[in-house]
């Protein structure tokens, strides 16, 4: 009898220990979803902070090179005025703070750049001139009357068409025979055959 009570009481113990257990992973499970859900927003952060940091970096990079080719136009300009002023190359770059090869260059870039702007009006002035003989060439094309199809001039004309009347037909006699014609009208034959009205008889 006095067994029964121990083993009740590791029954307990083992049933507290398992539960013990129980609790402690469920501890563990909740902290490692909280570990992978926030290591899962944080890539998810890192990659939208690094498709943005993307995009402002080619906006400042745009805006850098037409800042760039401005100033730099600006700069050619400058140096072309110096070169003006009747100075060598050399004296100017003394000047400009520029090397020679720096300045030759940089007459060539505004060189450059003002044949490109003075070819640009004629350029569109030929493309209008093409385009303006473009379209009346068309213009006259759809004035014109249509050539005729072969199928059109395969058809006769009105008067081609009327068939002319059949002529008479001759029997030709035979070798030493006469020739039989055809009766004509008022031809005796005729005459004798076709009845007169009443009180024509003379």
């Amino acid at each position: 009898m006095a067994q029964k009570p121990q083993r009740r009481s590791k029954a307990v113990l083992a049933r507290e220990a398992a539960r013990e257990k129980a609790a402690r992973f469920r501890e563990l499970e909740d902290e490692r979803l909280r570990i992978a859900e926030a290591a899962i927003l944080i890539q998810e952060e890192i990659d939208d902070f690094d498709e943005e940091t993307e995009r402002r970096v080619a906006r400042l990079r745009e805006e850098r090179n037409s800042q760039l080719v401005e100033k730099r136009q600006k700069l050619d300009a400058l140096v072309v005025e110096m070169l003006d002023t009747e100075v060598a190359a050399q004296e100017a770059s003394e000047r400009l703070g520029m090397s020679v090869g720096q300045v030759r260059a940089a007459k060539r870039s505004f060189e450059q750049t003002v044949a490109a702007l003075a070819e640009g009006p004629a350029a569109d002035d030929a493309a209008s001139s093409v385009s303006s003989s473009a379209a009346a060439t068309a213009a006259d094309d759809a004035a014109a009357p249509p050539a005729p199809s072969a199928d059109e001039t395969d058809v006769a004309s009105p008067a081609a068409t009327q068939t002319a009347p059949e002529a008479e037909s001759y029997d030709f006699p035979p070798p030493g025979g006469s020739p039989v014609v055809p009766a004509q009208e008022g031809s005796p034959e005729n005459l004798q055959n076709a009845t007169l009205p009443p009180g024509s008889a003379g």
